[in-house]
């Protein structure tokens, strides 16, 4: 059992503090502080033209920093949304990454979801699905130093070979989803799948990781099952501190993620049913939905998720509340890190 660190934060919170507000001082703070603590990767996820997750355009460029900034932890994207992208620049760019890394970048493929998103690459949004298979199989032949054929500025077809080459031939590769379809795919390619509990139930998300494990296939960049859950986490033994925290910060970040959603869905909500929603997620997360509370809580929450299977609890900490009191409650979170990799050796 690991524990890492997973950024996705709402940019407006920068905002709100000013022009000259440094919207990375968490994420280098962090970056500053956790190669001396149990952590053992950050996350880093891609979202576009949205101020959910706003900081985080490109995971690789993020990793790219963090990669000198640390010398211990794994470098990681929390989702790198494919059918947007060409292979070949995706394998240059975390090569890049794997070399100032010395060796430590990962990556999680997504297929996205949000339409938005795809401006970027419109034609591919229909078929992003069926195409995910294809671009993953081009990335791993690239980042293994294979070539493809294709159509240089004068119309003629070449042999491209992507450069630098990487440090490791093989890159440990995750799929970011939640339905049974993505764990099984994970599963089938031999990828590690990194999931989230938001608005999920316990023994849902038990029986998606039985069937995963059931149907994993070992592969030379994942030779084990490897089950990451992203959640919410602000760790503080005084429960009005936590309290505070929450009814501050929260309920601000819930709505954001509920208006994304609710406008991919084109869904007409009235504003006392987004109260309704809020109010029920915010109840849920301090009900055992995230990491949010005292140690010992949070402690026999992770107990309880590893018993399940998980093999990583990926600490969301961005989600709006004050980077001081994240930064305090660091050492707490350390300590669960701990706690957590000697739960996985008992």
């Amino acid at each position: 059992m690991d524990a890492s660190i997973f950024f996705f934060s709402a940019d407006a919170d920068a905002e709100e503090r000013g022009a000259g507000a440094d919207r990375y001082a968490l994420v280098k703070a962090v970056a500053a502080r956790i190669d001396d603590s149990a952590l053992c990767g950050v996350w880093t996820p891609e979202r576009h033209f949205n101020v959910f997750g706003g900081l985080y355009p490109n995971p690789s460029v993020l990793g790219a920093a963090l990669a000198v900034s640390t010398d211990r932890v794994a470098i990681r994207a929390g989702s790198v949304v494919l059918p947007l992208h060409d292979p070949v620049r995706v394998a240059e760019e975390w090569s890049v990454v794997d070399n100032l890394s010395a060796g430590r970048a990962e990556i999680a493929f997504s297929s996205g979801w949000h339409a938005n998103d795809f401006v970027l690459a419109p034609e591919a949004y229909e078929g992003r699905l069926a195409s995910l298979d294809d671009a993953m199989d081009r990335f791993t032949r690239l980042w293994q130093g294979g070539a493809e054929k294709r159509t240089d500025g004068n119309g003629d077809q070449i042999s491209v070979m992507t450069y630098p080459r990487p440090r490791r031939s093989e890159i440990p590769l995750w799929m970011s989803g939640q339905s049974d379809t993505t764990f099984l795919h994970a599963a089938r390619r031999g990828m590690g799948i990194v999931t989230n509990f938001t608005g999920r139930r316990l023994d849902d998300l038990e029986r998606r990781i039985a069937l995963y494990r059931s149907a994993f296939v070992p592969s030379g960049h994942t030779p084990d099952p490897r089950v990451g859950l992203m959640l919410h986490t602000y760790i503080n033994d005084d429960p009005r501190a936590v309290a505070e925290a929450l009814d501050s910060s929260y309920d601000a970040y819930i709505r954001r993620h509920l208006d994304l959603q609710l406008r991919n869905e084109v869904a007409d909500v009235s504003a006392a049913d987004l109260d309704d929603m809020v109010a029920t997620a915010k109840a849920r997360l301090r009900d055992g939905g995230g990491l949010v509370g005292d140690r010992a809580t949070c402690t026999e929450l992770v107990r309880r998720f590893g018993a399940i299977g998980v093999t990583e609890i990926a600490c969301l900490v961005d989600f709006g509340i004050d980077p001081e009191l994240v930064l305090e409650s660091f050492d707490d979170l350390g300590e669960l890190a701990a706690s957590v990799g000697r739960l996985g050796e008992q």
